[in-house]
């Protein structure tokens, strides 16, 4: 889920702040987190998400629901108080004001995970906001850019915190700009390390990192780099700081140190057991030659969602990830935010990473269930399905007021596409979206003139069938959103 830069560096400074709660300040730890879903006001139903930090303060971005053009997009920081119902949530201050919107506030309770009541005291304007669970809280926190990071607390070398990263597929982190240096930051602030690696060192012409990036931007502390000689050698690694170590330095500056770490630095030991690392994923860990530059374009254009960013793109995509392929492409098809659905009732995706975009996609009519309680996120998405829920998301595109319950109300041309010659393995249900979506040059066959709907046996694979991959359902949205979109 792409994210407005605003909003994510006030964010940032707002969570930053509540790791130094002052002590007379009141905790709100059971309220804290991020919730989205709607509520009414002087302009309509309006889609919202609310970020609410342990200290009691937060942010509140509004913008508009899917075919919805009443409201506009807006931003400011919010305080949360007690209440008789539960929690009050009021505005504070404007960082992105719409001309003639004021603040609202809201009145409510939290049950299981769900914040709802009144706005402004108005019994008929009403709030409805889900809490993200702890799957999802994770990627979103851990996520920037298409890049996905994870700061560790095990005490290594310099070399050894490099192979640990690599070996996952990734590598330590390298820093390109202050918003990712704030958001890298931002990782380490409540971890346990005096130090983390960081991917740079000096090789003998000048720090440079070692994914070959350019070092255009520098967060060196006081003094440094200045390649001290130690017992093992000069200072020709990177690491960042998380606690000072001295009067003039300050945390998350960057300094030069031996592989090994060292003593003396400051009051605090920065040897290699005192030292975490960063590690950092590219958009992808694995893609075929084939599908790298449409990847890269799906990237460029906000398709690829945060659950799957760093992940190996040839592997089959399942029910919920596709979900949230299909809500990124609804959004970039529309140029505005899926909300996500008051109504569902899936018992099985409560813990799924994927249970915001099912929702969202729920909502705009992409995806339904195999009944009105069971989804089955984590099951192989068959490429009948795909076609189907690609389909749904041009149809919501194309047509605001579409749902699932008129589709049979609208038309789609797909005259002069040749049958294929499993046309009667595909469920009636797809078959409509299956050559839409060939006509258009989204989708295609497998070869011989087979479309392969189901998700393949054994024997089928021999055959030459296979399950959809996420770099297939990737570059299905691509060529969806460059050869449908309404925009």
């Amino acid at each position: 889920m792409k994210k407005r830069l605003l909003l994510f560096v006030v964010a940032a400074a707002l969570l930053s702040a509540a790791f130094s709660v002052p002590a007379y300040a009141e905790d709100f730890s059971e309220f804290a987190g991020t919730y989205e879903g709607w509520y009414y006001a002087t302009q309509g139903q309006t889609g919202l998400t609310l970020t609410i930090n342990a200290d009691g303060t937060g942010v509140f971005d509004f913008y508009n629901m899917p075919g919805r053009s009443n409201a506009k997009d807006g931003v400011y920081s919010v305080k949360v108080s007690r209440t008789e119902k539960g929690y009050g949530v009021e505005g504070v201050e404007w960082i992105d004001r719409p001309s003639g919107y004021n603040f609202v506030t809201f009145d409510g309770s939290l049950n299981g995970g769900v914040y709802s009541g009144t706005v402004d005291n108005n019994s008929s304007f009403e709030f409805l906001l889900n809490k993200n669970n702890s799957s999802y809280q994770q990627i979103v926190d851990t996520t920037y850019q298409n890049h996905r990071y994870e700061a560790v607390d095990e005490g290594m070398t310099w070399q050894d915190a490099k192979a640990a990263c690599e070996a996952r597929g990734g590598h330590l982190v390298t820093i390109t700009s202050q918003n990712e240096q704030t958001f890298v930051e931002g990782l380490i602030s409540n971890k346990n390390k005096n130090g983390y690696w960081i991917g740079g060192e000096d090789k003998g012409g000048g720090y440079e990192w070692i994914t070959g990036e350019p070092m255009a931007y520098e967060n060196w502390d006081t003094d440094q780099p200045d390649k001290s000689l130690q017992p093992s050698g000069y200072e020709d690694k990177m690491m960042m700081l998380r606690v000072p170590n001295g009067s003039a330095s300050e945390p998350g500056r960057w300094n030069d140190i031996v592989n090994e770490g060292a003593d003396g630095l400051g009051s605090y030991s920065y040897k290699a057991l005192d030292m975490g690392y960063i590690c950092e994923w590219e958009t992808w860990t694995e893609a075929a030659e084939w599908s790298t530059p449409e990847l890269q374009k799906a990237a460029d254009n906000g398709l690829i969602p945060d659950v799957l960013v760093g992940k190996d793109m040839t592997q089959p995509i399942t029910r919920g990830e596709f979900a949230a392929v299909s809500v990124n492409l609804f959004e970039a098809m529309t140029g505005g935010k899926a909300v996500m659905s008051s109504e569902c009732r899936f018992s099985d995706i409560a813990d799924n990473e994927n249970r915001n975009y099912i929702l969202k996609a729920y909502n705009i009519g992409a995806v339904t269930g195999y009944s009105d309680v069971q989804y089955a996120p984590d099951e192989l998405l068959q490429r009948e399905q795909l076609a189907a829920m690609l389909c749904r998301v041009y149809k919501r595109s194309e047509w605001p007021e579409w749902t699932i319950d008129t589709d049979d109300q609208y038309t789609i041309n797909y005259s002069g596409v040749k049958k294929f010659d499993d046309d009667a393995l595909i469920s009636d249900y797809a078959k409509p979206s299956v050559y839409f979506m060939v006509k258009y040059g989204v989708l295609s066959g497998i070869g011989d003139n087979k479309f392969a709907p189901k998700n393949a046996t054994p024997a089928d694979e021999a055959a030459g069938y296979a399950n959809a991959t996420r770099e297939q359902a990737i570059v299905m949205s691509l060529r969806s959103f460059e050869n449908l979109s309404i925009n």
